[in-house]
């Protein structure tokens, strides 16, 4: 295992190495998401791909193990409200992150493992858990007040999210997926995970690569 944490901000200029992770990455997804929603009767809409302005990714070596997907959204502005993920989420949910004065979150989108690294067959870490906790280290990086994602409930994503202390705000349907809608405020206290993965989520992060500087 030779495990490295890549963050590359979308709007920044990239190096070859980083246009080549990002197609990577964009070639999972369509092939994934393609497939799974197709089998659901709906279509995915590749231009979500890009919605994204930070791309987080783990390698084994230069094989992809996987990543997600991060965006931030300033619900002073009004433009904020008015984009159509956040109206996805429904009222509800937007008036509860209101009433509990979060000001901007880190949408959280498309957590994605590449198929081999799935489950406990190759003896490693469970990988979903480790880039959402990595992520929480993201959502504290650029500010925000809040982490949302909206995990999908058959393949049990919200029970993940429920061990590390994430709370549910409300159920909605997103490709004719029933999903969770979970928060997790930067005031929340982390429940951590075995010793193994703890150190290996620090050592991670520590030795991230990623560009000097953040476009937003």
């Amino acid at each position: 295992m030779n495990f490295s944490y890549h963050l590359i901000y979308t709007l920044a200029a990239k190096t070859e190495e980083e246009v080549n992770l990002v197609n990577k990455c964009y070639a999972l997804w369509a092939d994934e998401y393609g497939k799974d929603l197709a089998s659901r009767g709906a279509t995915l809409n590749r231009d979500e791909f890009q919605r994204a302005r930070v791309l987080a990714i783990i390698m084994d070596g230069s094989e992809l193990v996987g990543f997600h997907q991060y965006t931030v959204f300033d619900l002073r502005e009004i433009c904020s409200h008015e984009h159509s993920y956040v109206r996805a989420l429904g009222q509800e949910v937007l008036s509860k992150m209101l009433d509990q004065k979060i000001k901007s979150f880190m949408a959280m989108e498309y957590l994605t493992v590449a198929p081999s690294f799935r489950g406990k067959g190759r003896g490693g870490p469970k990988i979903s858990e480790i880039i959402i906790r990595l992520g929480l280290r993201v959502m504290n990086e650029l500010g925000a007040d809040a982490a949302l994602g909206i995990a999908r409930i058959d393949r049990k994503v919200n029970s993940t999210g429920d061990a590390m202390g994430w709370r549910q705000l409300a159920e909605i349907k997103k490709y004719n997926n029933p999903c969770a809608v979970m928060l997790f405020e930067k005031t929340y206290k982390e429940i951590p995970s075995d010793d193994f993965t703890n150190r290996l989520v620090d050592s991670l992060w520590i030795e991230k690569h990623k560009v000097a500087k953040i476009a937003a």
